[in-house]
């Protein structure tokens, strides 16, 4: 989510608009590049507190702002309310999904709260089709307040190479995540240790690269296994484009997503895509096509959609080629870019 507010804040026009950022937490993991005299911490802890809220809203309406726009449920409930007590003249609220958290239950107070807020934003804006209608279905809204504008990719930056690694009959799976609960990587460690006992002789391994709070608790997990040699944790990085081009496949076993950029970035660089059947992937990709999809936390089934793929080379080449195609056609970070800039000042104009 960060890394799509960032992209478009770098796209957007800066003779136009003065972008700040404006965040509640502490972020962890690797750090966000974004120039410090735009970026503020306003530290807010959980819970309603209404001197925060007015100081939120006197930062709001000492920075002259024309927009604001809040991102999934962390920033909603101030964002909205701030702005709207600073008479900001337009504010908008993202969803992006569900985190970890949320997939215990969203209580009946907070979604009677969401409800009441998500009426008082001039619009929201969903990562794709099944959230918008998520959104109009769960807060009662008209269709005309929700828009769906999907997450872009920088086709010059991920595209595809020859792959890069040292062994080339090695079958390279790999995914780029954040190790939170929500990403189930654990399913991930688990489909593969039963692909590599159902297909001893095939040379292959699992690259799992980025960090966060399950690390150790992973590494700790696949060190356990048979295959434990044939995992590697590379760590966080700043150039994913670099670990795409020594994927064969790309895998996303998420529990819920709304739309990975990581699946974006994978495509763009040509991979093929095996992902949870979740409705966050079901929504803008399509089984057999350009992706195979695996029932949520099932490790077994998991490890036959990758022996399906990882026998048919073929089958592997057409999906990478659609996926490559598909980003140029449709996620191009530029419309992307433009489609925001479009609502901005459509909204602005009203």
């Amino acid at each position: 989510m960060e890394k799509r507010i960032l992209r478009l804040c770098k796209g957007l026009d800066p003779k136009r608009y003065d972008i700040h950022a404006v965040t509640l937490r502490q972020t962890d993991g690797a750090s966000i590049d974004w120039p410090e005299d735009q970026r503020h911490y306003y530290p807010i802890e959980p819970g309603l507190h209404l001197d925060k809220l007015l100081g939120l809203s006197r930062l709001m309406r000492d920075g002259c702002y024309d927009i604001v726009h809040s991102h999934n449920w962390a920033t909603m409930l101030y964002g909205v309310l701030a702005a709207r007590l600073a008479r900001v003249p337009v504010v908008l609220h993202g969803e992006h999904g569900l985190n970890a958290d949320d997939r215990q239950g969203i209580s009946f107070k907070r979604e009677m709260v969401a409800t009441a807020i998500a009426h008082m934003a001039t619009g929201i804006v969903a990562v794709n089709g099944f959230i918008k209608k998520q959104s109009e279905e769960r807060w009662k809204l008209k269709p005309c307040s929700v828009v769906n504008i999907p997450n872009g990719v920088d086709l010059t930056r991920f595209t595809p190479k020859p792959r890069s690694r040292l062994n080339n009959e090695e079958l390279v799976i790999g995914t780029v995540a954040r190790f939170d609960p929500i990403k189930n990587l654990h399913c991930i460690i688990r489909g593969f240790d039963l692909f590599k006992q159902n297909n001893p002789a095939r040379k292959s391994s699992l690259v799992l690269v980025g960090e966060g709070p399950l690390m150790k608790e992973l590494q700790a997990f696949a060190a356990n296994l048979s295959c434990a040699q044939d995992i590697q944790f590379p760590g966080e990085t700043n150039t994913p484009e670099d670990w795409y081009s020594r994927f064969d496949i790309y895998i996303n076993g998420s529990f819920s997503e709304g739309m990975s950029n990581t699946i974006l970035e994978g495509m763009a660089c040509g991979l093929p895509v095996v992902a949870s059947d979740v409705p966050g992937n079901r929504d803008w990709l399509e089984d057999g096509i350009n992706a195979l999809f695996f029932e949520s936390d099932n490790a077994q089934e998991l490890s036959r959609t990758l022996t399906t793929l990882a026998d048919d080379p073929a089958k592997m080449q057409s999906m990478g080629d659609e996926n490559r195609q598909r980003a140029q056609l449709s996620y191009d970070n530029q419309a992307f870019i433009s489609r925001y800039d479009q609502l901005y000042q459509q909204l602005l104009k009203e």
